[in-house]
């Protein structure tokens, strides 16, 4: 992953000696601290992180890489094991800390300290999409914890890489109950793929932040609603917002369609007229 920040090492595999002296001297390089440097162009969050003694790593990291992260304003810094008990604030993973081989963690660096940093949702939201977007598969993912703790693997137990987005993954964990059925992506004919079917009939679907920026996808997914109504499914349609933010409030609702039981209710039977 080139980012534009580079350790010493790495600059004298790329050019000579000579020349990286001159882009130093240039401005085409600037020192970031001590054995790092980077381009004028580089990626401001992973140069803020070498900047500050550490390298970009966890959650962060794995933004990088197209893994969807559950929004935060923190960056997640994490350094070698000198440096990691200077900053206590920083991530760490189970263990002793790894030597810095970039300024960005690679996949499964961030990912085992994501299993010790992230709350337990957002450590399942996280593998949802490593394993959705095949970066590991299920067994590379459990193989990298087999020596975890009993927790760490209940928690892996709930991931499932069909969820297509964090979003999706959050309300499946969030309403999941004893003896409640809850299918990720499930075809449903004459309607298509759907975010989550609950039990028999409730459809939720989860849209995504930039849904509203597309028209034609928001008439699209209105006449599919309406085709899942006529087939006898029950379709909750849910935002970003309300699920990252305001979830407080939905949650106790979509609780009182199951109390009715409404993802029970049979679909009834399409004669042709």
């Amino acid at each position: 992953m080139n980012t534009g920040v580079f350790r010493w090492g790495q600059l004298c595999a790329l050019a000579p000696r000579s020349e990286i002296d001159k882009a130093i001297r240039d401005g085409r390089l600037l020192k970031l601290r001590h054995g790092w440097y980077a381009t004028p162009d580089a990626d401001p969050e992973t140069a803020r992180a070498v900047s500050a003694g550490g390298v970009l790593s966890c959650a962060s990291a794995l933004a990088k890489f197209g893994v969807w992260t559950p929004p935060t304003d923190r960056t997640h810094l994490r350094g070698n094991d000198a440096v990691a008990r200077l900053h206590l604030t920083w991530c760490r993973r189970a263990g002793r800390q790894p030597a810095e081989a970039g300024a960005v963690d690679d996949l499964t660096t961030s990912l085992q300290h994501a299993a010790k940093c992230l709350p337990s949702e957002d450590f399942v939201v996280v593998c949802d999409s490593v394993l959705n977007k095949r970066l590991v598969s299920p067994i590379e993912l459990a193989t990298l914890f087999t020596a975890a703790s009993r927790r760490l693997h209940e928690t892996l137990d709930r991931c499932d890489g069909r969820a297509e987005s964090g979003t999706e993954s959050m309300v499946r964990l969030r309403i999941a109950r004893p003896n409640l059925r809850i299918r990720p992506q499930v075809s449903i004919v004459g309607v298509g793929r759907v975010d989550l079917l609950v039990g028999e009939s409730l459809i939720i679907e989860v849209d995504g932040y930039a849904y509203h920026a597309d028209p034609d996808t928001f008439e699209n997914d209105r006449l599919r609603d309406l085709r899942a109504h006529a087939l006898g499914y029950n379709v909750v349609r849910l935002t970003f917002q309300q699920v990252v933010y305001q979830w407080r409030l939905i949650e106790p609702l979509l609780m009182e369609l199951i109390r009715r039981r409404v993802h029970l209710r049979p679909l009834p039977r399409i004669t042709n007229a």
